[in-house]
This record gives structure tokens, C-alpha cells and sequence, in this order.
């Protein structure tokens, strides 16, 4: 099996994105890390031997982005492609355990069990019935890989036939619901998805939570709350979105995007977001902020 993990950075941490490079080299992976800031901000001399560095020069988005090392990755003979953030917190093993299941040659993806940074508590990933609605599933108790419909894209690995049957990450959305419209565009072309619990990775939601009761809120800045406003209106566009699940992922951004404005100090900007969000939302505009 021939893996290629793509890591797309954004002014990372250097010390800390060469430690990844290094784990997943010594569990016998090819690595690209594609950067994605504004000005070149890594040299390939910083990466350890062997890691391909793509520099594009500007924020293109993570689906760009992604999509890019994922053809880099299929041009370099990756039968395996596994999708990592600069900060991903993995141990020795960890790729080794997460790709065992796959079943190269075939579409298939699987991802690992997810624990939040902060408080190592297991998050959920999502199942969809067939109207659309939606629930959190956990492991319980089991210790073989179960079937999800929505997971996190960071630590997700697919075989390459995934993207030849399901296509690329979908550039319009730039960033925000860029996983979740993949997932169920693979949920559409019966492609499973599978948790693997022998395959643990510490995970971070946004640059800090609050709790409210049974509601957790995310903090993001008035930019990424942009784009999860707007990108909003773009799931009802797509056809393997159930219309039932995009409006409760609607209800639930914009639940949370209010609150968020009883914690945050510059309120006026996250306010010029949101409207800003809901117009271009109406308008259908898709990519990059507008400047």
C-alpha cells in the first residue's frame, strides 16, 4: 500500500509541522505539505528529507489546497491519500493503524476517533438517514471500524478511487463545510466511511469553546464566521445534501454565530461579517472573501 499524507499549513509552527513530517515518514509515507500563506513562508531545507513542500504564494483555501497535494500525491503514485492539519497531534503508528482497514483499488475512506485537545473527551462524528436527519455517533463500546457519514477531513485517508468516482474537494466553499459536502457527495455515490478506534488523534475546534448549558460554542474569527454563515446557503444548492440536514446546520450556525456575540470584544466586526455573510450567501458568490 503506497500513502501519501498532504498537509496544508498556514504560518505554521515549524518545529512542530517537521515532528509530524517525521512521524509520518517513519510510518513509511510519503509526505506533501502544501503552504498556504499569503507569502512564501516555508523552505523545503526547514522539512525533513523526502517531504515535497508546494509553495502557492497566497490563501487559496483548504479545499485549493487539498486538492492541489491530492494531485501531487496521485502524480507520485499514492494508491492512499490521508489529510492531516499543520497542528494534527498523532503518535508513532497512528497512520499504520488508521489505513489498515482500506481496501485499495476500491473506493473507500475511513478516519480516526477524534478526541478534543482541551478536554481528550471522544467527539462525535455524524450519521444521515435517508430524510436527511442527522445524529451524533460514538464508540461505545466497540473496538472494530463503524460506519459514519460525516467526519472532520483532518486525518481522513481515502483511496485514490474515491476521488475518481466522487471528484475533488470543492473549491467555492474555501474553507468552512468544505469536509461535510465531500462526505455526503461520497454518502451519494455509496462510498462507506468507517471510524477507526484503534486510530486515536487529538483534535481543536476553533481558538477556544464555551460552554452554555448543553451547548458548546466554538470562537472564530469574524472572517471564518463569514464563511460558516455563508456557506450555509450553498449546502441547499447541492443536490446530495438533504434539505433537511442543511437547514439544521443552518439553525445550528446561526444559534451559535448569535451567541458568539455575547463573548466576543470587537462585536461590530463580527456583525459586519454576518450581514456581509448572508448577502453574498443570497447572491450565490462563492471562493474567497470579496475584498
Amino acid at each position: 500500500m503506497k500513502i501519501c499524507c498532504v498537509i496544508v499549513c498556514y504560518q505554521p509552527n515549524v518545529a512542530r509541522l517537521a515532528q509530524l513530517c517525521e512521524t509520518l515518514s517513519a510510518d513509511d509515507s510519503a509526505v506533501v505539505v502544501v503552504d498556504n500563506t499569503e507569502q512564501p513562508f516555508l523552505v523545503e531545507q526547514q522539512l525533513p528529507a523526502g517531504s515535497k513542500l508546494i509553495t502557492l504564494g497566497r490563501n487559496t483555501g483548504i479545499a485549493h489546497a487539498q486538492n492541489v497535494g491530492t494531485a501531487a500525491a496521485t502524480r507520485g503514485g499514492a494508491e492512499v491519500i490521508a489529510f492531516l492539519d499543520q497542528d494534527s497531534q498523532i503518535e508513532p503508528g497512528f497512520l499504520r493503524a488508521l489505513v489498515s482497514p482500506l481496501h485499495v483499488g476500491t473506493p473507500d475512506i475511513v478516519s480516526p476517533l477524534y478526541c478534543d485537545d482541551a478536554s481528550k473527551a471522544e467527539l462525535p462524528s455524524v450519521r444521515v438517514n435517508r430524510y436527511g436527519f442527522s445524529k451524533a455517533v460514538h464508540r461505545g463500546a466497540s473496538s472494530a471500524p463503524y460506519p459514519v457519514d460525516v467526519v472532520i477531513s483532518s486525518g481522513t485517508a481515502a483511496t485514490k478511487e474515491v476521488f475518481e468516482v466522487a471528484g475533488a474537494f470543492d473549491e467555492g466553499l474555501f474553507i468552512d463545510f468544505v469536509d461535510t459536502e465531500w462526505c455526503l457527495r461520497c454518502r451519494s455515490k455509496q462510498i462507506s466511511i468507517r471510524v477507526v478506534p484503534a486510530a486515536v488523534m487529538q483534535h481543536r475546534i476553533g481558538s477556544r469553546s464555551i460552554r452554555l448549558g448543553l451547548l458548546t460554542i466554538f470562537v472564530h474569527s469574524p472572517v471564518r464566521c463569514y464563511y460558516q454563515v455563508r456557506n450555509c446557503f450553498h449546502l441547499f444548492r447541492k443536490a446530495h445534501v438533504p434539505f433537511v440536514f442543511a437547514l439544521r446546520e443552518t439553525a445550528s450556525v446561526f444559534l451559535s454565530r448569535t451567541l458568539l456575540l455575547l463573548f466576543v470584544g470587537d462585536r461590530p466586526s463580527y456583525v459586519r461579517a454576518y450581514f456581509r455573510a448572508l448577502r453574498d450567501g443570497a447572491k450565490g458568490i462563492t471562493g474567497a472573501i470579496p475584498c
